[in-house]
């Protein structure tokens, strides 16, 4: 029987994508499984600017993310920002919203309407990447609502071929939630930070990879130009 090959997307950290033989298989929903510390930002940074990509902000915003990717020397030129954190804390005239019952729910309304246009209006390879889903996952709305949004951007990475990555933050969501999203997700990718001696040292594994050999030792890293391995321990 004949296998099928699906395209492959480059995750832009050069030894990784050398070896998963190119990249990512188009169509993977991506969880970036991450502490705060382990700077999770940079890895969403390096799949963002390596194509056309639509980045939803939610913590920050967004122009801030852009001067973070441009620090990094990332082409953030490539990046069509959506400000979630704007939408949500700031009213029509840039002041921060003291109080408002409807605006958890109405931020759902706002997502769903913007992904819709992303998919009206796009015709070419682009990927989306969530900073952060757990954002989302955070407030206080129906425990159904979450789930459709998870569901919906797992069926958006399929139906249009493209990559979806969310960072899901560790130790915060119940388990129930943190297990829905990892058992969907295609592609894990587990982040970490650890003291060693004197100082901290950065690693990264991806134990979950349907579709290819997931990368289930980890690797350490170090953010300079965007996600660089540490060529010590070449996974190459």
């Amino acid at each position: 029987m004949q296998v099928l090959k699906t395209r492959d997307v480059p995750t832009g950290i050069v030894l990784l994508d050398r070896r998963l033989d190119g990249g990512l298989p188009a169509g993977s929903f991506v969880c970036v499984y991450a502490n705060p510390i382990a700077m999770p930002e940079a890895f969403l940074y390096q799949f963002a600017t390596v194509m056309r990509s639509y980045y939803f902000t939610t913590n920050r915003p967004a122009k801030f993310v852009k001067m973070d990717m441009d620090k990094l020397r990332l082409d953030s030129e490539v990046v069509t920002f959506v400000d979630i954190y704007q939408q949500y804390y700031l009213n029509e005239y840039g002041q921060f919203i003291i109080e408002d019952r409807y605006r958890d729910k109405e931020i759902f309304d706002y997502v769903d309407d913007r992904l819709s246009k992303i998919v009206e209006e796009e015709r070419g390879e682009y990927n989306i990447v969530f900073d952060s889903l757990s954002f989302f996952l955070n407030l206080d709305v129906d425990r159904g609502l979450k789930e459709w949004l998870i569901n919906k951007l797992y069926m958006l990475a399929k139906e249009s071929e493209i990559v979806i990555y969310c960072h899901l933050i560790k130790d915060l969501h119940p388990p129930y939630i943190v297990n829905k999203v990892l058992e969907i997700s295609d592609v894990v990718f587990d982040i970490e930070v650890e003291r060693a001696g004197e100082r901290f040292v950065s690693k990264f594994a991806v134990p979950k990879l349907r579709g290819k050999r997931p990368v289930n030792e980890y690797f350490r890293f170090y953010v300079e130009e965007g996600v660089q391995v540490d060529t010590s321990r070449d996974i190459a």
